[in-house]
């Protein structure tokens, strides 16, 4: 039943996508919000570090529970009302779309040399996280690189992680709810934005682990791996070093800000250590890689549901 929800769920993503306009998305930031004023958002210090943590437990708690009970209502009734509900849920979370058409957008300026267009494109996409007016080409590709990869494993490896949880549906909205108000929250107050980012953390270790080993298996190995080890320092977040790292190596392009150069003392350290020196990998960014980018995400997806598809064989058989 898993197995079919999700393949179900992309086809209809394909056809029909949940946009930014969307009533589901606009009802979870607008939950968000509320639970974010309601426990100190509205104080000048914002919420109390217990109230934070209340916050999290309501705004991606609350919802999550009503999930699964109507999950085991719907099982109870007729499995098959569970496997509707869980086609349902996934495919209002999913989201492989809501990072692909941006990213498409971008791209399809890049193949016609519209530089305009594409730091327009890329100015929509990113909203006010950056000023594109006036990146050069090789800094709009590495950016949409750099987000199509993040939005590849919240959108879709991740979801995909955590609806296998025995929780199924409600782990869905759990992991998606608590990605939206880690950046959300960022503006209620240090305390809430805290919290959401250590429950994401907790929610996001494993998953984005599993996304940086698939963008390996299914791209450069090697150099995924070597950037796995050594060039997450690139980035400040851990979670999306990682993703950013594998996903650069295996894809074999440069993505993040050049390497640091090493100060004498740490060059001697790693040689008496006996430690190869860390050096950069891959070449600059380009419209290939984007043509690539897009193929290492299909790969990815194909192996996993290739995966899945073999477990679930193996438990029918079984």
């Amino acid at each position: 039943m898993t197995f079919f929800s999700i393949l179900f769920a992309l086809i209809a993503e394909q056809y029909r996508p949940v946009t930014a306009s969307h009533w589901v998305r606009r009802m979870s930031a607008a939950w968000l919000d509320w639970v974010a004023k309601e426990f100190g958002g509205k104080s000048a210090d914002g919420a109390t570090p217990v109230g934070a943590r209340l916050a999290c437990l309501v705004g991606f708690g609350l919802p999550s529970i009503l999930v699964f009970i109507i999950y085991i209502a719907a099982f109870v009734v007729h499995p098959l009302f569970a496997f509707v509900w869980n086609i349902v849920i996934v495919y209002l979370f999913f989201g492989f779309r809501q990072f692909s058409h941006s990213f498409t957008e971008v791209h399809e300026a890049i193949q016609n040399h519209d530089l305009p267009a594409a730091r327009s494109a890329l100015q929509s996409w990113l909203g006010d996280e950056i000023d594109a007016s006036r990146l050069s080409e090789t800094e709009i590709i590495a950016l949409a690189l750099e987000k199509a990869i993040i939005g590849a494993h919240r959108h879709v490896f991740g979801v995909f992680f955590w609806f296998l949880m025995p929780i199924g549906p409600a782990g869905v909205v759990l992991y998606r709810l608590a990605d939206k108000a880690s950046l959300r929250w960022e503006s209620f107050g240090p305390n809430l934005s805290e919290a959401a980012k250590h429950f994401f953390y907790i929610l996001d270790w494993v998953p984005v682990r599993l996304s940086a080993m698939s963008f390996a298996i299914v791209g450069n190995f090697e150099d995924s791996v070597y950037a796995w080890r050594n060039l997450t320092s690139k980035w400040s977040d851990p979670l999306t070093a990682v993703l950013l790292a594998s996903g650069s190596g295996a894809l074999g392009v440069r993505l993040g800000e050049p390497l640091r150069e090493p100060t004498s003392d740490e060059a001697l350290a790693r040689a008496e250590a006996g430690e190869p020196p860390v050096y950069e990998i891959g070449h600059e960014p380009s419209e290939r890689s984007m043509r690539s980018a897009i193929g290492l995400v299909w790969r990815a997806i194909i192996v996993c549901m290739a995966v899945l598809a073999m477990l679930t064989i193996a438990v029918w058989m079984g």
